[in-house]
């Protein structure tokens, strides 16, 4: 009445993290759920299904071969992911629609453990067509995109949401997490419950039919959340492949480097497929390990080419004058681009050759100890979560102890190479740690008078046990028994994984991100998570014959010896390269924290992040 005006405060502003990105938040912790069910008991579903009593399933080293496929294969899919939502569907139907194939697989893969078609010779093909067709294409397409399309709900022109984003990194990583310790230390348990020399039992059918619920119901909640979303038919066509395919194609027609140029990356998919049919042609002996050799030596070929040629690409020769006008990328920029290969395949195979040990290899030797806890049998692959365990405890010490303290006595940040150098140390140490493990079994297990975990008093003469002796649900045919020696100890090489993946995977993302030209950036970070998580499983995968089905039979140290030779090889040839770009001398020592994503999840990563975001997750 007196004239003056009321001041309104203005309404307060509600968290997109709860009202938003809630929704996508639950995509990306079921996903990791049903992703890590499937990882962490393929093996075992694989040597169980297809026939009754102990000779069941396929021998260990086909299993172990087809499931590092499975991981190729996965990774490969992020490529088709990438492509999809930015040239093609944009983020929100891209994650749509493949969840709803994910989900198809998971249905597939859990019909597929039905105890009465586990068993026929139906179940295995089955299975087959759910993970590795439904699911595997369903994972690539998900992984690059949930992470960057809940990015897009901020405005990072506004202080405030620029604030709430970074808090979505960090529950993302939460997600994740939550989602790795559901499925090792539960789903994958439950998996192998049931086994025994009889039969597999109903755990595989209950595990799987867990994922299928969860993915069932992130499919559900992300379609909830549809009028809430921002963004969702964005679609920015970058025709990145064809720019570098045409300066390759024209390089090939100019000089003999680019016509093996052509052929390098040709190799890529050709040894892939080679290594893919050699594992599933695990029955034919000879002929698998045949393909799955000449896969192998096809893989290095073509890793040696591209270090070779790509440490300088001036062979890429500009374009003729009506090509090149047609391209905002230009000849520069695509030589920028393949100038970071060298590093790309040095350290990614390098690295994560040992690094795949974790996925097979260290969880059938615990397999064969003793895995019991409070009285009930774990998964090998329960001791996988020494490496999430090692990424949550150091990754806060290595950003606010130890480098600010190495700093301050050196003057500067830790260089990257420091870094590599460090991490591939530890990866080796993690290889070798384990086969010292594995010879302190084997002597305890082999001879005249094994040293093997006794049968309990009320499962004498039941399927658990055999000649007094306690035998693994999780080894082959569930038929082996078990070392007295305690699975525990194979988290010593798992922690140690871990401690080595902080300093590696982030780090390289970051050099990538920092020396890609920002045209091709996101390319270029497609191909880094290829060669992580796809070349390198193609070697894994071809060094399967070197592990035996019992491993008291054979030698699954010289296995984790050629790891580390590979990767010494690989670090030692990085070291000696000539970079063909100024990178920059030391990391900036909040980078690590890019981990928190990166190492836990390898391709949930950078594909196609903008700068801005980039930034976010490893400066701040």
């Amino acid at each position: 009445d007196d004239g003056e005006e009321e001041l309104v405060e203005p309404p307060k502003r509600t968290n997109k993290l709860f009202t938003v990105c809630s929704f996508i938040l639950v995509v990306e912790m079921c996903e990791r759920l049903c992703y890590y069910t499937l990882q962490g008991s393929q093996r075992n579903f694989l040597e169980d299904a297809g026939g009754q009593g102990e000779d069941r399933g396929m021998q260990a080293s086909t299993a172990f071969s087809v499931s590092a496929c499975w991981s190729m294969l996965s990774y490969l899919s992020c490529m088709l992911g990438g492509y999809l939502a930015d040239n093609r569907l944009g983020r929100y139907r891209t994650i749509l629609y493949f969840a709803a194939v994910y989900v198809l697989g998971v249905l597939i893969v859990a019909c597929s453990a039905i105890p009465d078609l586990m068993e026929s010779s139906f179940g295995v093909p089955l299975y087959l067509l759910g993970a590795f067709v439904f699911v595997a294409l369903g994972t690539g397409a998900i992984k690059p995109n949930v992470m960057n399309f809940g990015a897009d709900q901020y405005d990072t022109e506004d202080p405030e949401e620029e604030v709430q984003q970074k808090a979505f990194f960090s529950y993302f990583y939460l997600t994740i997490n939550v989602g790795v310790v559901f499925a090792m230390g539960f789903t994958v348990n439950l998996a192998t419950s049931g086994s025994s020399t009889a039969s597999a039992g109903t755990g595989y059918f209950k595990s799987y039919c867990i994922a299928a619920g969860a993915m069932l119901m992130a499919l559900i909640c992300f379609a909830l959340g549809t009028p809430r979303y921002t963004g969702k038919d964005r679609v920015t066509r970058r025709p990145m492949a064809s720019v570098l395919w045409q300066h390759m194609r024209h390089a090939a027609k100019k000089s003999l480097a680019g016509k093996l140029c052509v052929l390098a990356w040709a190799l890529i998919p050709t040894y892939m497929a080679i290594v893919l049919t050699g594992s599933l042609l695990g029955s034919i002996a000879w002929l698998s390990s045949t393909l799955t050799w000449l896969g192998m030596g096809l893989a290095f070929l073509s890793c040696a080419l591209l270090i070779s040629l790509h440490q300088r690409s001036d062979f890429l020769e500009p374009l003729p004058p009506q090509a090149e006008a047609t391209q905002a990328i230009t000849t520069a920029d695509v030589r920028g681009a393949f100038n970071c290969v060298p590093t790309i395949i040095c350290i990614n195979v390098g690295f994560n050759i040992p690094y795949n040990a974790m996925n097979n290899a260290y969880p059938a030797q615990a397999c064969q100890m003793d895995t019991r806890l409070l009285g009930q049998q774990l998964n090998g692959s329960f001791f996988s979560l020494g490496d999430a365990f090692a990424i949550i405890l150091l990754v806060p010490i290595y950003e606010k102890l130890l480098f600010p303290a190495l700093r301050r006595y050196y003057g500067h940040p830790l260089s990257r190479t420091t870094k590599y150098v460090v991490g591939f140390s530890l990866a080796i140490a993690a290889n070798l740690s384990a086969a010292i493990i594995e010879h302190i079994r084997r002597s305890k297990s082999t001879g005249s008078a094994p040293d093997f975990v006794l049968c309990p008093q009320e499962l004498i003469g039941t399927a658990s046990c055999r000649d007094g002796f306690l035998l693994s649900k999780c080894s082959p045919g569930a038929s082996i028994p078990m070392t007295r020696m305690s699975a525990f100890w194979t988290a010593i090489p798992m922690f140690l994984t871990g401690a080595g993946e902080i300093l590696v995977n982030p780090v390289v993302y970051q050099y990538v991100f920092e020396q890609a030209p920002a045209p091709l950036r996101s390319l270029v970070q497609a191909l880094n998570l290829v060669a992580a998580g796809s070349i390198s499983n193609a070697i894994t995968a071809a060094l399967s014959p070197l592990v035996p089905e019992n491993l008291n039979d054979g030698h699954l140290v010289y296995f984790y010896y050629i790891n580390c030779i590979v990767a010494l090889i690989a670090l030692l040839l990085f070291l000696s390269l000539k970079e063909s770009t100024a990178a920059p001398p030391a990391q900036r020592e909040g980078s690590v924290r890019a981990s928190l994503l990166a190492s836990t999840d390898r391709s949930a990563s950078l594909v196609a992040v903008p700068a801005s975001r980039v930034v976010s997750l490893i400066a701040n």
